[in-house]
């Protein structure tokens, strides 16, 4: 509270309005994009094709793609747990599976800049009693977890059998992740550049920001810790990859696992660019374009995105229900 309040009183008068102009232009340009690039895939689609897959949709396949969202999401919660404990706090694997599910529902279900990220590291800050903490724990899970997901989609491009285009896009991702981890790993010029860039104002903001950058720097620097969380990285986007085959499946459709492991990592990082509302139509043209290559119709692809998207939304609801248990306990 403190933060905010200093942020508040140094602040000059017109700059939350244009804040919150902004913040809203943010949103309107994101719900644009979104829309539009929905609305092209479609309008290039038959729709009635995707009504035919829907009538011969399988229930066991679609069961199981919920099973798989679950077991992602404790992967998840493991994995970041791991990091809190090289860095000397112990969380129960439960409490940080409902930071998770709380964080998803944001993701999913709220048009804001803001993230399930920022949600998850406020509640962990709030559990440890030191809130750069659970951020810095917040950020290096989600750095490591980037690194795995190009890895992922390296290590299953050679049994995907597709284009060099694949091949560049996951070179891409890769090479990003290490960039970020790299910055990371050079705490003091990155707290020189947010002392510079603020100016001697809100010193409490910046030292907040420059104890996160430091505990990133602390966290990345344990190879245990850090490889055995890539391994779980990896594993958590397998997982992934084989909701979407179960999806496929249910489908009716014949993709190969490495087709959809490779695919899914490229897509995933693809929509975790803040260009769009949760990757909605960002995601579905990443379906047409990379799984027509693996000989997926257009229109199966957008329908395996739209029911993809709708496990992980309707798995992850019972985070609504956390939060607001969360915030009445908290009152």
């Amino acid at each position: 509270m403190s933060d905010a309040e200093t942020i508040t009183a140094e602040t000059p008068s017109s700059a939350p309005s244009s804040r919150a102009g902004g913040g809203l232009g943010a949103v309107a340009l994101r719900v644009g994009v979104s829309v539009g690039a929905l609305a092209l895939v479609l309008s290039r689609i038959p729709l009635s094709e995707v009504a035919a897959a829907l009538r011969g949709l399988a229930v066991s396949w679609v069961v199981a793609a919920f099973v798989l969202v679950y077991a992602a999401i404790v992967v998840s919660a493991y994995k970041w747990q791991v990091l809190l404990k090289a860095r000397g706090h112990a969380l129960g694997l439960a409490r940080l599976t409902r930071h998770y599910l709380v964080g998803l529902f944001f993701n999913n279900f709220l048009p804001t800049s803001v993230g399930g990220d920022v949600v998850r590291a406020w509640d962990a800050g709030r559990d440890l009693d030191d809130a750069p903490e659970g951020a810095a724990s917040v950020i290096a899970e989600r750095l490591i977890a980037s690194l795995g997901l190009g890895l992922t989609a390296a290590l299953a491009l050679p049994f995907a059998g597709m284009g060099g285009q694949v091949a560049i896009a996951v070179a891409v991702v890769v090479g990003s992740s290490l960039v970020l981890i790299g910055m990371f790993l050079a705490p003091s010029r990155s707290e020189a550049m947010m002392r510079t860039a603020m100016g001697g104002r809100f010193e409490s903001v910046t030292d907040w920001a420059c104890r996160a950058v430091h505990g990133v720097d602390r966290t990345l620097r344990d190879p245990v810790a850090v490889a055995v969380v890539l391994a779980l990285s990896v594993l958590f986007q397998v997982l992934v990859a084989l909701v979407v085959f179960a999806v496929f499946r249910a489908l009716g459709a014949s993709v190969g696992v490495g087709e959809c492991v490779a695919c899914v990592s490229v897509i995933s990082a693809i929509t975790m660019v803040p260009v769009s509302i949760s990757g909605h139509g960002v995601r579905e043209a990443g379906f047409v374009y990379f799984f027509t290559m693996a000989g997926v119709s257009a229109a199966v692809a957008v329908t395996a995105s739209l029911l993809f998207f709708l496990a992980v939304a309707v798995g992850t609801l019972p985070g609504a229900v956390l939060f607001m248990a969360g915030r009445r306990r908290g009152r």
